[in-house]
Order: structure tokens, then C-alpha cells, then sequence
């Protein structure tokens, strides 16, 4: 197993575009760094912390006077007032400039093309080998097809899991030689309580979170392309179910089946945010579900692949 593993890992090497796409991944999050680290340069004036938080508090009132608001959201505001307040009153000054923590909060949104990258992968691995009649060639091997098929899953969330690396890796770098190491007091309010955020705490989870868009997007590229033999099928559907998913749950929310759709709870972050697609539905619901699906593909997959007629 472990040789197949490094034969796959050393053909998906020797193509130009697993460099292509390791190349922007570092460039996507380099660049923003570079306009960031510019940006706050140019807008350094005399403006104190305590004038700033004053201005985000009316920007909070104006939006709660004149918009037609959920509670949830009217409770936000609410919160991100109180806390801004607090500042005020015990003299606990914001973060004016970007700091490391910050930047690699706003990287964590990369992960949307680590996935993107990852499906491009998982839709062509086993599709390619029928396109360029190669799997003729690899299942001669006295090797079973499971391990083949194996070999592969494996090598796709390994490439995934390196550029997961590849993105806190750079992100950190970048921050460390273009920001600020000390980092303000984030603030958040807990059962009524103004108490500091774990800053490194909430990036970890957030990492967390995102994975399982990543995973759920990965497993379904995979299963399609190797269904139905066609990368681009596998990566035009899992790349529209990605983007239009929560328009096609919101479309759906009136019916019982949309909490048994995959595509309803692979947005995890969800419930940090607070904001529910569904009416009902729980995290370890949410993980009930993926899970279910997630062996649905796999299974359809193996069957597909074992079964197939490599001659035809």
C-alpha cells in the first residue's frame, strides 16, 4: 500500500499543475499581506482608539435605528456595542494597526481554495487514469483495485492536508515579518459577560470548522469522478454545490427533507456564527449526516471502481 501511495504521490508531483496550484495558494495569501501591511501604512494618522471605538459604535446604533433586523442580528449589535462601551469605561484599547493573529484569521478564508485545489485533484485522480487509457496498465499489477482506489483517496487528502499546512505555514511567516506580534485584548460577550477572547483558540476552531466543507467537497469530487470517469463534471458540480448550496437549502428550508441534504450542514461555521440554515438542526446532527454521506460516496465509489470494465 505504501508504495502505491508514493507512486501517486510522485505522478501527481510531475504534473505542472499540483505546482501551479501550490505556487497560488502562497501568492493568494503573500499578495493580500503585502496591500494589508501597504494599506496600513498609508492610513497611519493621530486618530486615537477611543475615537475609533466611538465611531463604530454610532456606525452599530445608525444600522439598528434605521434597518429592519433579526433578533439575532439586532442581539449582535447589541453585543458589539456593549463590548465597545466596555472598552471605553475600563480603558481597554483595539487593535488599530493588523496584527499576526488578524492576518491569519483573514488566511483561514483561503481554505475555500484549498478545497477548490484539493476537488481539482480528488475529480481527476481516477477519471485521468481512464481518459489516457494508464489504468489498462496499473490494474495488470497483482495489486487488489480496493488498494488501487485506496492509494488514491488517500494521496488526494494528503495533497489536501499539505496545502492546509502549506496556508497556517505562510500565513504565519507573512504575519510574523509584516505585522505586529502584540495583539489587544479581543473582547466577546458570554452568558451577559464581557470576558477576552481565546484569540489562537478561535483560529484553531475556525480551521476546524472549515474542514468539513473540505472533506464533504473532496469525498463528493471523488466519488464523482469516479463514477462517471469526467473531472470536469466532478469539479463544475462540487464547485456549484459549494457556491449555490445555501441558496438551494434556502429554497428548501420550508421542506423536512432539506435537514437529510448533505450540502445543509457542511457549512459548520454555522453554529459559531450563530446564523442556523435550518430551523432544528444541531452540530452533532450536522456530523450525523456528513458522516452518513460520507461513507455513501465512498462505498458507490469502491463498488463503481471494482466493478467497472476496464477494457471497454
Amino acid at each position: 500500500m505504501l508504495k502505491l501511495i508514493q507512486n501517486e504521490w510522485m505522478k501527481m508531483w510531475q504534473k505542472q499543475g499540483t505546482w501551479v496550484m501550490l505556487i497560488f495558494l502562497v501568492i493568494f495569501i503573500i499578495v493580500p499581506g503585502g496591500m494589508t501591511k501597504y494599506q496600513d501604512t498609508k492610513n497611519a494618522e493621530d486618530t486615537t482608539w477611543q475615537e475609533v471605538v466611538q465611531q463604530q459604535m454610532n456606525f452599530y446604533k445608525d444600522i439598528l435605528a434605521s434597518e429592519d433586523l433579526s433578533e439575532t442580528d439586532i442581539q449582535n449589535y447589541e453585543e458589539e456595542i456593549a463590548i465597545r462601551e466596555y472598552r471605553l469605561a475600563n480603558n481597554v484599547p483595539i487593535q488599530l494597526e493588523t496584527s499576526i493573529a488578524d492576518f491569519m484569521a483573514f488566511s483561514s478564508n483561503w481554505v475555500m481554495l484549498v478545497t477548490l485545489f484539493t476537488v481539482v485533484l480528488a475529480a481527476s485522480i481516477v477519471s485521468s487514469e481512464f481518459s489516457t487509457g494508464t489504468i489498462k496498465m496499473l490494474l495488470t499489477r497483482p495489486i487488489s483495485r480496493a488498494k488501487v482506489l485506496t492509494s488514491k483517496l488517500i494521496t488526494v487528502f494528503l495533497f489536501g492536508v499539505l496545502l492546509l499546512i502549506v496556508n497556517i505555514g505562510v500565513s504565519a511567516i507573512t504575519g510574523f515579518v509584516l505585522f505586529d506580534a502584540t495583539t489587544s485584548a479581543p473582547l466577546e460577550m458570554v452568558d451577559g459577560n464581557i470576558v477576552e477572547k481565546d484569540v489562537w483558540g478561535d483560529l484553531g476552531y475556525s480551521y476546524l470548522l472549515a474542514c468539513g466543507d473540505f472533506v464533504m467537497s473532496t469525498l463528493f469530487a471523488f466519488f464523482v469522478g469516479s463514477v462517471f470517469r469526467s473531472s470536469s463534471l466532478a469539479i463544475g458540480l462540487t464547485m456549484f454545490l459549494s457556491f449555490m448550496g445555501q441558496m438551494i437549502v434556502s429554497l428548501l428550508s420550508k421542506y423536512e427533507i432539506v435537514k437529510y441534504i448533505w450540502i445543509t450542514h457542511t457549512n459548520l461555521k454555522q453554529y459559531e456564527t450563530g446564523n442556523i440554515l435550518v430551523e432544528g438542526i444541531t452540530m452533532p446532527f450536522s456530523l450525523t449526516v456528513l458522516a452518513i454521506y460520507a461513507v455513501l460516496f465512498i462505498v458507490i465509489s469502491y463498488l463503481s471502481f471494482m466493478k467497472r470494465d476496464v477494457t471497454a
